[in-house]
């Protein structure tokens, strides 16, 4: 009777630890699974008829069978990799199916003719309707000293100018990645991800604007121009306030106050006027056009749900110090957006690069699945590593598994975002 006992205790103990294991199993790889799902669902109501679902299997498939019939193994950061490859290039094909490529550039050089021809630049009132000629006669949003750049550029032959700012757009995005601390074939590898392909298909000055985050541990008054640009890049810029980094700072203060004076004789003070003025109107349009939201989650939530989001979010940044500090707010800069769209995400890369690889690829996959949740849903994961520590990255950790059971991370053996400012010193505050 007790040796019966003992083999039914045996048995038991086993189915135990086999369902434990498949528990596991299944959990470990539930990541992949709704990365599959989310990025289903949203294909397969894109084009009616189009089948854009079948595509981004078939990609998944394939690149599955490629890599199996090579190396005969496949763990689940790399199936994740792969299937965020596959979202981002059936993202890419709609994007450039959809046509209006270089509309945001060309929405630049129209305000910057506009400009050299004393017309109207800024809308100071709401607008009502998309407009008919396309979506680069949206209004223009940039402060004035951006103004005479853009002049300058829009009476130079259109060609020349698409070129050149593709081009420097290129550099810029890849000396930035570089700065993060991708290696070159990462570095090339992330142009397909869909933020950064979107940037650069439709021109956005965002692409351009991420080299000041990236040389933000070795140039960090550049951050003070951000807000020229895009408002919310002021977050950003709190950064050198918070590691008193007061030389960078005043260097920054002092640059912007010089671009603001040398170009005041052409723009005036009436287009600053109109500036705010036309910030204004954009977020009464807003109401009538919540496509003008993009992906932001003032389009989803009210006004002050969405402040105390903000709010909050810029908080949690600021209790960091160091690159990990700059991640945060580079992120709480994306998240505190009033208008956002998935290009935008570029400034959420250092921060996705401190999570696990399984954390970075769920949130890098769903980065590309637009309108929602899929965005929303990789800001709040982002956000969520800042305050759950099995969600972010431990090196020594990977180290110890050894390169075959190594996950699939962009940064290899490169601890953490910026690892070149790591022995630099910032305004007499050393960069941690």
């Amino acid at each position: 009777m007790a040796i019966g006992e003992d083999g039914g205790n045996a048995r038991s103990a086993r189915w135990r630890s086999l369902l434990s294991r498949l528990i596991a199993e299944g959990l470990a790889w539930s990541g992949p699974v709704a990365l599959a799902a989310f990025a289903l669902l949203r294909l397969h109501k894109t084009t009616p008829g189009a089948r854009d679902d079948f595509f981004w299997a078939a990609i998944v498939v394939a690149a599955v069978v490629l890599v199996l019939a090579v190396r005969r193994r496949l763990s689940r950061t790399e199936v994740m990799a792969l299937e965020v490859l596959a979202t981002a290039v059936v993202e890419d094909y709609l994007s450039w199916r959809g046509g209006g490529d270089l509309r945001d550039l060309h929405l630049y050089l129209i305000a910057g003719a506009n400009f050299m021809n004393h017309a109207a630049v800024y809308a100071t009132t709401a607008i009502h309707s998309y407009p008919s000629d396309g979506f680069e006669f949206l209004p223009f949003l940039y402060a004035p000293p951006t103004l005479p750049f853009f002049g300058v550029l829009s009476q130079l032959p259109r060609g020349l100018v698409d070129v050149l700012w593709l081009g420097g757009s290129l550099a810029a995005v890849l000396v930035s990645l570089r700065a993060f601390g991708l290696a070159w074939r990462w570095a090339f590898a992330a142009l397909i991800w869909t933020p950064i392909a979107q940037g650069l298909f439709v021109g956005n000055v965002v692409i351009p604007s991420l080299l000041l985050l990236g040389a933000a541990t070795r140039v960090g008054g550049g951050l003070v121009l951000g807000p020229l640009l895009k408002p919310q890049n002021g977050i950003v810029s709190l950064w050198l306030l918070r590691e008193r980094a007061w030389r960078p700072l005043a260097a920054g203060l002092v640059a912007l106050l010089v671009l603001v004076l040398a170009t005041l004789p052409f723009t005036g003070l009436d287009l600053w006027r109109e500036w705010f003025e036309g910030l204004a109107a954009y977020q009464q349009s807003q109401q009538y056009l919540p496509g003008l939201y993009g992906v932001g989650l003032g389009r989803y939530l009210p006004m002050w749900v969405f402040a105390a989001i903000a709010v909050f979010t810029l908080l949690a940044a600021l209790w960091a110090r160091g690159r990990e500090g700059l991640a945060r707010l580079a992120l709480a800069s994306v998240l505190a957006s009033p208008s956002l769209y998935i290009h935008g995400f570029v400034f959420a890369i250092p921060s996705f690069l401190r999570m696990r690889a399984e954390w970075l690829w769920l949130a890098a996959g769903m980065a590309c699945i637009s309108p929602m949740p899929g965005p929303q849903i990789a800001l709040g994961i982002g956000v969520a590593a800042w305050f759950v520590k099995g969600m972010a990255r431990d090196v020594e950790a990977e180290q110890a598994a050894g390169p075959a059971n190594r996950p699939l991370h962009p940064l290899g053996t490169v601890p953490e975002p910026w690892p070149a400012g790591e022995d630099r010193q910032l305004g007499g505050a050393r960069v941690l």
